[in-house]
């Protein structure tokens, strides 16, 4: 594979630690019995919306709500239109929307690279940079595009995360 554009490489934790133990936070929201995922909206270093994935909260987790892609599998990245639940970063920018918080200019965290259609939607809705934890990839085709789209933000990078040592994180 070919080597990552310069906004793309690994980033310490130094700066991002605070809003990336926020997006592993918010993830313990999740209902999705496949995977918890948060996501944080942070502008002018203040966190403007969050989101996790899963389904209304009408239903116990995304299975009892009957979503085809959770009942029967999949792998990460694919198999999405046969999935009812919201994506973290889709309900993190639709909790800004909902309440009138302009995303213009912001910074997304999310404990896992986001997919295709949320780097779009991400994008659509003014988010500048993007800093994600677990990360994953596409087949060869479709990860080329997905690094294309990924090189238009200010910054798309993985945090490396430290393990914390004897402290606690204070979120905001």
């Amino acid at each position: 594979m070919d080597q990552l554009p310069e906004n793309h490489k690994a980033v310490e934790p130094h700066g991002h630690t605070v809003f990336m133990a926020r997006a592993n936070e918010v993830a313990h929201k999740s209902n999705c019995v496949r995977r918890a995922v948060g996501a944080v909206l942070v502008r002018l270093n203040q966190v403007i919306a969050t989101g996790w994935n899963g389904v209304s909260e009408n239903h116990a987790d995304c299975r009892s709500a009957g979503c085809p892609r959770c009942i029967n599998g999949g792998d990460t990245g694919s198999g999405y239109e046969t999935c009812i639940c919201i994506h973290a970063e889709q309900s993190a920018i639709a909790d800004a929307a909902r309440r009138g918080v302009t995303t213009k200019d912001s910074v997304l965290y999310v404990n896992l690279r986001p997919c295709l259609q949320c780097l779009t939607i991400s994008r659509a809705a003014g988010v500048r940079d993007i800093f994600y934890g677990e990360d994953w990839t596409y087949s060869d085709e479709i990860e080329k595009v997905y690094r294309t789209l990924s090189s238009e933000f200010d910054s798309f990078n993985r945090v490396v995360e430290e393990p914390v040592q004897n402290s606690a994180i204070s979120l905001l």
